[in-house]
């Protein structure tokens, strides 16, 4: 497991550089309503990410990386075997998805009374998920994976 935090791990470049193109593309031609919201946000830098964080990012996150796969990237597990119900989407554990966030508004932050698009917010939150690949991991390899790291 200690591979998948490790960036310079065959697995951690690999899924990272095949993210940087499906970021690169599916931003291209998704049409989302969390990317297109120009609702206004405004005040403290740490507020506003909270308040993504819980609801629209984990939800983009979810129709955005939409990866098909029928093994675990780490075990090659299929459902069905040993226990594995489901292929899970696992964010990598050296940024957390508050991070992300966190790095997407101080870019776009002025002060604490000009609104930053919700929608701006929340695709650069995407873009810099090309610093922190997403696995597809069965819920096994997920599980260990969140106790361990």
């Amino acid at each position: 497991m200690e591979e998948l935090n490790n960036i310079n791990s065959k697995i951690y470049k690999n899924t990272l550089e095949k993210q940087k193109l499906f970021i690169s593309n599916r931003l291209k031609s998704i049409k989302n309503r969390y990317i297109n919201d120009i609702m206004g946000c405004s005040g403290e830098k740490e507020i506003i990410a909270k308040h993504f964080n819980n609801g629209p990012a984990q939800n983009l996150i979810q129709t955005f990386f939409n990866f098909k796969s029928s093994k675990c990237i780490f075990c090659n597990g299929e459902v069905g075997d040993k226990n594995i119900r489901q292929l899970e989407r696992a964010h990598c554990n050296i940024y957390s998805r508050y991070d992300l966030l966190l790095m997407a508004v101080n870019d776009l932050w002025l002060d604490i009374n000009t609104p930053i698009k919700a929608g701006d917010i929340l695709k650069l939150f995407i873009q810099k998920h090309e610093l922190c690949p997403i696995y597809m991991l069965c819920n096994i390899c997920h599980k260990k994976y969140d106790n361990e790291y």
